[in-house]
């Protein structure tokens, strides 16, 4: 039993007992058994009311009672359930509440995540970059390294290649001033025999003369080119520079030890290159010449004589043997001047010795 309905009752009862206590109490109350055993005949002798009076009223009271209890019950029903539905409410809204704030909390792990997920994103890409910059920066080192090696490889290769290249030229230069040294005492060595066949010949000699010998019948011509580009041969023996061919030997078979020259006035000869070529003309089969024959060039270039070796064979083309460079007239009489200088110089200590 609820405890309210357990004090309605109690308060019912204990009303109940002080009602039948006071009709007993009250004074001159008799009671008339002749009017029956209903309540409304119990009544007192001064014509009161009786125990029915007490119980109607008793009645209305517990149905007073009764009314106030389930208006009581109603209202306590009405507030639990408003209390429940205030309860429910707040139940709903403290779920929804938490359920905001789990949603607010996710979302808020959701951003953080996503925050999280850009910022390692950020940091890869960060990394990433600086990884491509230090491997750009690497590459960019190696290739400034390889280039400073290969600049250095090259630089080292260049100069053994000049030190190679001053030995050549030194081993050349030495090899020509042998050569010119050879040459100079091959031409000396000649001059007997030159000089020999020239005057037998009846030739001419200068400060600039070239001259061709060879040893048989064969007939070998001289070619000069002059530095004008006029070229002096058997078909042009007189140049407009004033060299001459005054020798031309062996047209026809005359001589086993034939010469033929090419001489300027002296002092007169033109500057600049001078070239001399030989060409193997005709070969004199009646009298069994054979070949390859060989030649010598001997030039005089200013007092300096220069002597050239080469062979021919008939049908071979025209052969350059030679060319030299000769200085202005003026150069070459100082020059000449110079070697009467040294050669008197010589004499004189010869002489004192």
């Amino acid at each position: 039993m609820e405890p309210g309905a357990m004090g309605m009752t109690l308060i019912l009862g204990g009303a109940f007992f002080i009602g039948i206590w006071a009709i007993f109490l009250r004074k001159g109350a008799s009671v008339n058994v002749s009017q029956g055993m209903s309540a409304e005949g119990l009544r007192n002798a001064n014509n009161t009311p009786g125990f029915g009076r007490a119980k109607n009223e008793f009645d209305r009271k517990l149905a007073l009672v009764e009314e106030r209890r389930r208006r009581r019950e109603a209202i306590e029903s009405r507030l639990s359930i408003d209390e429940n539905e205030r309860l429910a409410n707040e139940e709903s809204e403290r779920i929804a509440k938490k359920l905001a704030e789990e949603r607010e909390n996710a979302e808020r792990e959701r951003i953080a995540a996503v925050m999280e997920a850009e910022r390692l994103s950020s940091e890869q890409e960060e990394a990433e970059r600086l990884r491509l910059e230090q491997e750009e920066a690497d590459r960019i080192a190696r290739e400034e390294e390889e280039a400073r090696l290969a600049a250095e490889r090259e630089i080292l290769r260049q100069q053994e290649m000049a030190d190679a290249e001053k030995l050549r030229l030194k081993e050349i230069k030495k090899a020509a001033k042998q050569q010119e040294l050879e040459s100079r005492e091959a031409a000396k060595r000649a001059m007997s025999e030159l000089q020999a066949r020239l005057a037998r010949e009846g030739a001419r000699s200068s400060d600039v003369q070239v001259s061709l010998m060879w040893n048989n019948y064969n007939d070998l011509d001289l070619h000069i080119v002059c530095p004008s580009g006029e070229r002096i041969h058997g078909g042009n023996k007189n140049s407009n520079c004033g060299g001459e061919l005054d020798v031309d030997a062996n047209v026809r078979a005359e001589t086993k030890k034939p010469v033929e020259n090419v001489v300027w006035p002296e002092g007169k000869a033109p500057a600049g290159v001078y070239q001399v070529y030989v060409h193997h003309y005709k070969k004199h089969a009646k009298r069994r010449t054979r070949d390859p024959t060989k030649f010598q060039i001997i030039t005089s270039n200013g007092g300096e004589l220069m002597e050239y070796n080469g062979t021919l064979t008939h049908g071979d083309p025209i052969k350059l043997v030679c060319e030299f460079k000769v200085a202005t007239p003026e150069e070459r009489a100082a020059k000449k001047r110079e070697l009467e200088e040294q050669l008197e110089s010589v004499n004189e200590s010869r002489n004192r010795c």
